[in-house]
């Protein structure tokens, strides 16, 4: 058997749930206003109802400014096409700060002054949202160095260089690669072999600056980007790795050993229209001449 509910029914219904039920209609020069909103906004927004009511701004004051210009296209396109509304936003709560909420609205048959008016619903998704935030955080980083992961550098690379053809702001890659890798994996086993390559993230990012970004490209091979860096400041970077590297004493049990790395250099071409594939190219081969020089070398190319 159907029943109708009415809106005041509803809302009685969902006075524990946190869901704010709104009407709402936009008139034609752009300005909005809302004709109702459920209790439900005074834990939800941190605001009681009669205030948004009595003014919107008073909403659109709290919507985070960067979301503020993307909510305003998205609310007049869909009243222009009279589709169905949703978004995500961040917004201030006053009790709580900063919150994600999801509008969501469709038009009615109902008319308020001529105009449409728009039924729909607001919730707070803000563990919904730090919950996709870490997923997506997760997924750029390596599982064993919690470094980014290649795909990541890779990207950020990309960026870098993006960033030099806008700002000229120099920058260098150091390709790093454990001398003799596989040998350790054999002898001790591919634990031990993990905690190297974990205490020589720890050894990089000590001797790295803050600026810089430090990746695992793959198996024991590291990628850093040196920001704002001229070839002089990095080769005094890749030195310093590689002495903190050959000076620390790792351990087996009873059986201690060390190990080196091998590093190569290159900075980006303002005489040539690099990319990244180019700067990569460059690395690898400055990499290939340190290894070939007798391993434990920085090489510049």
């Amino acid at each position: 058997m159907h029943t109708n509910i009415s809106l005041g029914e509803l809302e009685h219904l969902l006075e524990f749930a946190p869901v704010v039920l709104y009407k709402y209609v936009l008139f034609p020069e752009g300005k909005g206003r809302f004709l109702y909103i459920s209790s439900g906004s005074s834990d939800v927004l941190g605001i009681k109802a009669e205030c948004f009511i009595e003014d919107i701004d008073n909403f659109w004051n709290l919507v985070n400014e960067e979301d503020v210009d993307r909510l305003y296209e998205e609310d007049i396109n869909a009243n222009q096409q009279g589709s169905f509304f949703v978004s995500d936003i961040r917004f201030n709560n006053p009790a709580k700060g900063n919150i994600w909420i999801r509008l969501s609205s469709k038009p009615s048959n109902e008319l308020f002054e001529g105009h449409e008016v728009w039924t729909g619903y607001m919730v707070d998704v803000t563990d919904s949202k730090l919950l996709e935030s870490k997923l997506e955080e997760r997924a750029k980083r390596d599982g064993m160095t919690q470094l980014w992961n290649k795909n990541e550098i890779v990207n950020s690379l990309g960026d870098e260089l993006a960033r030099f053809q806008r700002d000229n702001l120099p920058f260098s890659v150091m390709i790093m690669d454990l001398d003799y890798f596989k040998e350790i994996n054999d002898q001790y086993g591919h634990l031990v072999g993990d905690d190297v390559l974990i205490q020589f993230t720890n050894i990089a990012s000590a001797e790295l600056r803050e600026v810089d970004i430090l990746g695992r490209f793959g198996g024991e091979e590291f990628l850093a980007i040196i920001h704002n860096a001229t070839r002089e400041d990095t080769l005094v970077i890749a030195e310093r790795i590689k002495h903190a590297t050959q000076n620390r004493v790792f351990k087996d049990g009873e059986n201690t050993f060390s190990i080196t790395v091998s590093i190569g250099i290159t900075d980006v071409k303002q005489q040539s229209p690099d990319t990244v594939e180019d700067i990569m190219k460059r690395a690898d081969e400055a990499l290939y001449q340190a290894k070939q020089n007798g391993r434990n070398k920085v090489q510049y190319k």
